[in-house]
C-alpha cells in the first residue's frame, strides 16, 4: 500500500488495518478487516500460507498488488485468501502476473470492487467471475493480452465501474447487459475497431473514457438511447472519424477530444446538447482549422479550453453570445493567442465580456479580482 495511505490507515484504525510485515496476536486477529501483503510478505517456495492468515476471520479488503514474476506460493496464498474470507469485498491484484485466476473468485459473493489492472500476462478470466453479483467496480486497465470478457458478463447486474483493456477488435457481447454500469473507459485498446452495437444498450451510463484506442475507427452511428450520458471524453484515437459517427446524444454536460489528429472542424453531433453541455475542452488537434458559428448556441457554456491547436486562427462571430462563459484557457495557438489579446486583439471584443480568460498561461483578464 502507498505509504500515505497505509499511515492514514492505520491512523484511523489501528486493530482493524493489518500489513503482513507486522505479525499480530491471536487477540489483534480477531478484529482485523483489512489487510496489505508485499511480495516480500510471501511465503519462500515449499512453505505453507503463513499461520497468521490462518487466524484471520472476517477480512473484508485485501490489497495484493505484487510486482515482477508471481510463483506458486502467491498462488497459494491467494487461493487460501479466497476460500477463507468469505465477508471479503475489496481485492486489489493490481500489477500482479497471474495468467489466470483461481475459479474459486467466484465464491466471494460480497466481493464489490476487483482490480486486475496492470497485468500483462492474464487472457482470460475464469467464468465464475460473472457469479460476483455484489460486484460494482472491476478494473482491468493494461491487461493488453485479454482476448475477451466472460460470456456471462451481463450477470454482473450491480456492476457500475468497468475500465477495460482488450485485444478484441470489437466489443463482446454481453456489455448490454451491464444496465447499472455508470462508468465506462475503454483504455489502450490497440486492436478495437469498434465498441460494438451492445454500448447503445448502457441507459444508465454517465460517463464514457475512450482513450490510446488507435485502430478505433468510429463510434456507434446512434447514440440516442445513452440519455443518461453526462461526459465523454475521447483521446489518442487517431483513426477515430468523429464527423460520421457518435450522434444523437442530448444530455451533454463535459465534452473533451484530445489527440484527434483526423479532426478539422467540431463534430456536428456536438449540436444535439447544445441546451446542456458546460465545458468543452479541445486539445491537440493539430488539423483542427475553425470553431463553428453554432458553437453561440450554448447558452450554458462555462468552461472553453482550447490547447495546442496551431491551425485555429479566429473565435466565431457569435462568441459574444455566450453569456454564461467563465472561463476561456487557450495554450499553445500563437495565432489565435494573439487575436484574443486583452484590448488590442482582433478577437477581443467577442470575449470581453468573459469572467477569466487565460493565453499561455497568462491571466490577461479576469473579473473575480
Amino acid at each position: 500500500m502507498h505509504a500515505l495511505v497505509h499511515d492514514l490507515a492505520m491512523s484511523v484504525s489501528e486493530e482493524e488495518c493489518l500489513s503482513v510485515n507486522f505479525r499480530p496476536t491471536s487477540d489483534t486477529c480477531k478484529r482485523v478487516r483489512h489487510v496489505s501483503m508485499s511480495e516480500d510478505d510471501l511465503p519462500m517456495k515449499g512453505e505453507r500460507v503463513p499461520e497468521f492468515l490462518r487466524q484471520l476471520k472476517k477480512v473484508w479488503t485485501i490489497l495484493f498488488p505484487v510486482p515482477g514474476h508471481v510463483g506458486t506460493s502467491s498462488k497459494s496464498v491467494l487461493t487460501a485468501c479466497i476460500l477463507r474470507f468469505k465477508y471479503l469485498r475489496v481485492l486489489d491484484l493490481s500489477g500482479s502476473t497471474f495468467e489466470m485466476l483461481p475459479s474459486s473468485i467466484g465464491k466471494l459473493s460480497r466481493l464489490r470492487y476487483l482490480d486486475l489492472s496492470k497485468n500483462p500476462f492474464i487472457k482470460k478470466l475464469p467464468g465464475s467471475i460473472c457469479n460476483l453479483l455484489n460486484l460494482q467496480t472491476l478494473l482491468l486497465s493494461n491487461c493488453e493480452k485479454l482476448r475477451e470478457l466472460p460470456r456471462d458478463i451481463g450477470n454482473l447486474i450491480n456492476l457500475r465501474t468497468l475500465v477495460l483493456t482488450t485485444n478484441q477488435m470489437v466489443l463482446a457481447g454481453g456489455i448490454e447487459r451491464l444496465t447499472s454500469l455508470r462508468f465506462l473507459q475503454v483504455h489502450n485498446c490497440s486492436y478495437l475497431e469498434s465498441l460494438g452495437q451492445g454500448i447503445q444498450c448502457l441507459t444508465n451510463l454517465r460517463m464514457l473514457v475512450i482513450s490510446n484506442c488507435e485502430n478505433l475507427k468510429s463510434l456507434p452511428p446512434d447514440m440516442k438511447c445513452l440519455t443518461a450520458l453526462k461526459t465523454l471524453g475521447i483521446s489518442d484515437c487517431e483513426k477515430l472519424d468523429l464527423m460520421t459517427s457518435g450522434g444523437g446524444i442530448r444530455g451533454l454536460r463535459s465534452v473533451s477530444i484530445s489527440k484527434a489528429s483526423r479532426l478539422e472542424a467540431l463534430p456536428h453531433w456536438l449540436q444535439d446538447s447544445a441546451n446542456t453541455l458546460q465545458s468543452l475542452r479541445v486539445k491537440n488537434c493539430e488539423d483542427l482549422k475553425e470553431l463553428p458559428e453554432w458553437l453561440q448556441n450554448f447558452k450554458l457554456l462555462q468552461q472553453l479550453v482550447i490547447e495546442y491547436c496551431p491551425q485555429l486562427l479566429a473565435l466565431p462571430q457569435g462568441m459574444y453570445h455566450l453569456g454564461a462563459l467563465r472561463l476561456l484557457k487557450i495554450v499553445g495557438c500563437s495565432k489565435l493567442s494573439e487575436r484574443c489579446k486583452s484590448n488590442e486583439g482582433a478577437d477581443w471584443p467577442k470575449i470581453a465580456h468573459v469572467s477569466k480568460i487565460t493565453l499561455d498561461g497568462e491571466i490577461i483578464a479576469s473579473k473575480d479580482d
